[in-house]
C-alpha cells in the first residue's frame, strides 16, 4: 500500500510539472504593457562573484531601456522589462531545477548562467519547453554542439580559447612545453582537451597535466610539486578564479617563478585579491571590449553607483549585453516564445559592450571574436585595483 502510495505522489507531481510548463505564458503582459524575462546564475555558493555581476549587469540594461521608453520598435513597441532572476549556486542539480521552474513560468526569454555545467544542464529543459537562452558566461563547446535552436551564446567557447592559449603559448611568447592544472568540472576539461587538439600547431607539448577539484581542493601544493617536476616552460591554468587566485599565490610561495598563462575567467577582482603577486602572467582574453564607448561608460557608472566597484567585471558586461540581444530580437518582432527563437540566427545587435556587433551561426555561437593576450599587472590596473 505505501508502495502504491508513494508511486501516486510521484506521478500526480510528474503530472503537475508537465502541466505547468504545459500551459506555461509567453511573458508578455498586453495589458499591463510588460515582457517578462528570466536571468539565472550563480549568486550565491563558490562562484557567487560571477552570477552577482551578471544580475546588476542584466538589472542596469532593463532600466536604461525602460528609462528610454522601453522598447523601441515592432509590435511590443513602447513595452517595459521585467527580469525575475533565480539563483542555480553554480551548481547542475540546481540548475535543471531552476530550468523547471523557468520553462512553468510566464517568460519570454532566458539569460545566463555562468557556469557550463549548469548550462549543460538547464538547456536540454529549456529546448524540450521552447524558451530561448542567451547564454551570458558559459563557454564549454558542448553546449551549442547539442543541436539546439533556442540557444544564442555571447562568449568564445572552449575551443576558441585553448587555441588562443597555445597560439599565445608558442608563437607569442616561444615557449615550446606547457604543464597544466585545469578543474574537474566541463569547462576545464573542455579546455584541456582543447589544447591537446591543437597544441602541436603550434609547436607546444603538454608534459604534465592535474586536474583539481572545484570548490573543495584549497592546498595545491603537491600538484605545483609534480608539475614543476616536468621541468615546462610555462604553466596553464583552466580553473576559476578563486582556485586560479590561490594556485598563484601557492606557486610564488614555494619560490617558483614560472611563466603563468591563463583565461578570462581571472579578470574577476577576487582573483587578484587571492593571488596577491601577480607578476608574469599573461591572461588571454576577448579583445573586443571597449571602455571608451558610450554603453560601457554608462555600464561602469552604473555598476560602480550599485556595488562600489569602478570597472564592471566581465560577468556584468555579459549581462549588459545579453539584455540587448533579447531587446533586438523583441524589436525585430518577437511576441512569443516561439518567434524569439526564430528571431536568434538572423539578429544583428549593434552596440554591445563585448561585441560592437553580435551576429550568431548555425550553432548558436556569437561569431568573430578577437584575442589578445594582457599582462594580469596591467589588467590589475584596468580595475583600478591597488
Amino acid at each position: 500500500m505505501r508502495k502504491f502510495v508513494g508511486m501516486c505522489a510521484t506521478l500526480t507531481c510528474c503530472l503537475f510539472l508537465f502541466t505547468s510548463i504545459s500551459f506555461a505564458g509567453d511573458g508578455v503582459d498586453h495589458k499591463a504593457k510588460v515582457i517578462k524575462l528570466a536571468g539565472f546564475d550563480a549568486v550565491t555558493g563558490k562562484y557567487g562573484n560571477y552570477g552577482a555581476s551578471d544580475k546588476v549587469g542584466q538589472e542596469i540594461a532593463i532600466a536604461q531601456i525602460n528609462a528610454m521608453g522601453g522598447i523601441q520598435a515592432g509590435p511590443l513597441k513602447g513595452y517595459k522589462l521585467e527580469l525575475s532572476f533565480f539563483d542555480d549556486r553554480g551548481d547542475a542539480r540546481e540548475a535543471a531545477n531552476v530550468g523547471k521552474k523557468i520553462s512553468a513560468g510566464d517568460y519570454l526569454a532566458v539569460m545566463g548562467p555562468t557556469m557550463s555545467s549548469s548550462a549543460l544542464a538547464a538547456t536540454p529543459i529549456f529546448n524540450r519547453y521552447r524558451i530561448a537562452d542567451i547564454i551570458t558566461y558559459a563557454n564549454a563547446s558542448s553546449i551549442t554542439s547539442q543541436g539546439f535552436d533556442n540557444i544564442a551564446r555571447l562568449p568564445f567557447t572552449t575551443k576558441a580559447i585553448a587555441d588562443a592559449i597555445a597560439k599565445c603559448i608558442g608563437n607569442e611568447m616561444g615557449m615550446k612545453t606547457a604543464a597544466v592544472i585545469s578543474e574537474n568540472q566541463d569547462y576545464g576539461q573542455q579546455l584541456y582537451e582543447g589544447l591537446l587538439e591543437v597544441e602541436s600547431k603550434y609547436g607546444v607539448k603538454t608534459v604534465s597535466q592535474d586536474v583539481i577539484t572545484a570548490g573543495q581542493d584549497v592546498d595545491f601544493k603537491s600538484v605545483l610539486t609534480r608539475a614543476k617536476s616536468a621541468n615546462p616552460d610555462v604553466l596553464v591554468l583552466f580553473v576559476t578564479y578563486n582556485e586560479g587566485g590561490l594556485i598563484v599565490r601557492q606557486t610564488r610561495e614555494m619560490g617558483w617563478e614560472i611563466p603563468i598563462v591563463t583565461v578570462d575567467a581571472m579578470t574577476d577582482p577576487k582573483f587578484f585579491e587571492l593571488a596577491g603577486d601577480v607578476r608574469n602572467i599573461n591572461l588571454v582574453i576577448s579583445g573586443d571590449i571597449d571602455q571608451s564607448t558610450p554603453q560601457a561608460r554608462y555600464l561602469n557608472t552604473e555598476y560602480e553607483k550599485r556595488t562600489g566597484e569602478k570597472i564592471a567585471p566581465t560577468a556584468a558586461v555579459f549581462g549588459y549585453d545579453a539584455v540587448q540581444v533579447a531587446r533586438k530580437i523583441i524589436e525585430n518582432g518577437a511576441t512569443s516564445r516561439e518567434e524569439f527563437i526564430k528571431g536568434i540566427r538572423g539578429v544583428k545587435v549593434k552596440g554591445g559592450i563585448f561585441s560592437s556587433l553580435y551576429t550568431f551561426d548555425k550553432h548558436g555561437d556569437a561569431e568573430i571574436f578577437n584575442f589578445v593576450t594582457i599582462t594580469a599587472e596591467d589588467y590589475k590596473k584596468t580595475l583600478n585595483i591597488k
